[in-house]
């Protein structure tokens, strides 16, 4: 991560925007920004860049943005390099992530921010499907989005509709929650992840959405699979008796339905004859047995890591 000289003033809100090779909208991004926030609060907008090759740089600076490069790449990267800038050089109320490619409407920002300053919740994050204009998303996408929402919202126990919106805001001194994660589109899923794991209070607002501006750098197939492999493993990590014992229980069920044809045939002929059928059973039953031994291991220690309340001063 990159910081530059250091800001000691105080602004209400820090807005985070990574951008790669978005000059097309970050000019609209940052005006829109600027109208939607006015004369209510006192803002800095915090443009990180993956070493754009266009003039999105130059457009950022002249409008007066700060910029941070950083020194490795993906989405996850940016915003935590700008999450930590925020963090160490400037005093702010409320972080804001944000787009740089028209997406978003800013507008939402103003209400997510009084949200925040007004106690109601420690991180606000937006619904897209609430308010999607025609065209913003392919119909691929939105089966995608939806389905990955889905099961974060069932495995992970996120309770959000849209698990993947860019638009979020949160106190500003949450920031340390979400150092360390992935580099890349998976820690969208993870920021939500930390806010469930540290009970921090979370709220979804309905929010635009339209299409953006500009080249798209999406893998849908790609960024898709990467991101439901991260929902399996956080809820290796942080609803470990969920899954083991998920797993346990398949394991021992299945074992069970073999040793029952086994022991119905025993019980009619006196006779077992499906040796390996009845070591496969066997092998079930004890595998998953110590499959859920694993997960009780593994929530006791999660528990003692995890479970606790994070405390700030006033």
């Amino acid at each position: 991560m990159v910081v530059e000289e250091e800001i000691r003033d105080f602004y209400d809100i820090a807005i985070v925007i990574p951008t790669l090779d978005e000059e097309a909208g970050i000019a609209p991004t940052i005006n829109s920004i600027k109208e939607a926030l006015g004369t209510k609060f006192s803002f800095k907008i915090v443009v990180v860049d993956g070493l754009s090759t266009d003039k999105t740089v130059e457009i950022a600076r002249s409008m007066g943005a700060k910029v941070i490069r950083q020194r490795r790449k993906g989405y996850g990267d940016a915003l935590q390099a700008g999450f930590y800038f925020v963090d160490t050089k400037m005093k702010t109320t409320v972080t804001v992530m944000i787009d740089a490619d028209g997406t978003y409407e800013p507008k939402d920002i103003a209400k997510m921010a009084d949200i925040i300053i007004s106690g109601d919740a420690d991180f606000v994050i937006g619904n897209r499907f609430a308010n999607m204009h025609k065209d913003a998303m392919t119909g691929t996408n939105r089966i995608g989005n939806r389905l990955l929402s889905n099961v974060a919202r069932r495995l992970l126990k996120i309770q959000v509709s849209d698990s993947q919106c860019g638009l979020r805001a949160f106190r500003s001194d949450l920031a340390n929650i979400f150092y360390n994660s992935s580099l890349d589109m998976p820690f969208a899923t993870e920021m939500l992840t930390a806010t469930s794991m540290y009970h921090i209070r979370i709220k979804e607002i309905p929010t635009s959405y339209y299409k953006r501006v500009g080249d798209t750098k999406l893998n849908p197939v790609q960024d898709g699979g990467r991101i439901l492999g991260t929902i399996i493993r956080l809820m290796r990590d942080t609803r470990p008796l969920s899954f083991f014992g998920s797993i346990g229980m398949i394991m021992i069920a299945v074992g069970a339905f073999l040793g029952a044809e086994v022991l119905l045939e025993y019980l009619s002929t006196g006779t077992v004859r499906k040796i390996p059928t009845t070591i496969l059973s066997v092998l079930l039953v004890i595998t998953g047995v110590q499959t859920i031994s694993l997960g009780l291991i593994s929530d006791m220690i999660k528990n003692k890591n995890y479970d606790r309340h994070i405390f700030f001063s006033e």
